[in-house]
C-alpha cells in the first residue's frame, strides 16, 4: 500500500521533469524575422572546409537545424538533399546545423556517420548556442530561409514536405528565363 501511494506521488512529478529526448516541433511558419539581417555566422562542418555566411553573399541559402536521431528531420534532410541536387546550380545552398550538441549531447558523435549514410550532398556543422539564440531556434526541424541580400525570408518550424520549402526556394531564384547575377 505505501509502495502505491509512493508512487501515486512521485509519478506526477517524473512525467513533469523535462525528457532529454524532446519531439519535434509542429509545423508552423513565420515571418516574424522576414527582412531582418541574418545574423553572420561561420562553421566547421562535420566533412570539409569553414562555411560561412559571408562566403554565401549573393545566393539564397536554407539554414536547418536538426536532431540526428530525430525521424521528421531526417525526412526533412532527404528533402533538402533532393531540392539541393535540383537548385544547387541556380545558386541554392543548403547548410544542415546539428542542435545534437545543445539538446542531447550524447549523440554528437552521430551527426557525422549520419551525414555519411544519407550522402547528404551539402555541408553539416554541430550547433553552438550562439548560432542557435540568433537564430531564434526554438525545436526541431527549423529551416531558415535567407535570400541572397543576407535577409531572412521565412521560418519554417517542424517538419515541412519538400513542395512547401520548394515554393519559399523559387521566390528567391531569378525569374525563368532572366540571368542570374
Amino acid at each position: 500500500m505505501k509502495s502505491r501511494l509512493l508512487l501515486a506521488l512521485v509519478y506526477p512529478l517524473l512525467i513533469a521533469l523535462p525528457s532529454p529526448v524532446e519531439a519535434a516541433l509542429s509545423p508552423a511558419e513565420s515571418d516574424e524575422f522576414n527582412g531582418q539581417e541574418a545574423p553572420a555566422f561561420s562553421v566547421t562542418p562535420v566533412k570539409g572546409d569553414v562555411v560561412s555566411l559571408k562566403d554565401l553573399k549573393g545566393h539564397p541559402v536554407l539554414l536547418n537545424f536538426f536532431a540526428s536521431w530525430c525521424p521528421p528531420c531526417r525526412e526533412e534532410i532527404s528533402n533538402l538533399s533532393q531540392l539541393y541536387k535540383k537548385y544547387g546550380k541556380e545558386g541554392i545552398a543548403v547548410v544542415g546545423i546539428a542542435v545534437d550538441s545543445l539538446v542531447t549531447p550524447e549523440t554528437v558523435g552521430e551527426v557525422k556517420p549520419l551525414a555519411e549514410k544519407l550522402a547528404i550532398p551539402f555541408p553539416v556543422a554541430i550547433a553552438e548556442e550562439k548560432m542557435a539564440k540568433d537564430y531564434h531556434f526554438k525545436g526541431f526541424p527549423t529551416t531558415v530561409v535567407i535570400d541572397k541580400d543576407g535577409k531572412i525570408a521565412k521560418t519554417f518550424y517542424g517538419y515541412h514536405d519538400d513542395k512547401v520549402i520548394e515554393a519559399a526556394v523559387q521566390k528567391l531564384l531569378p525569374p525563368a528565363g532572366s540571368k542570374a547575377q
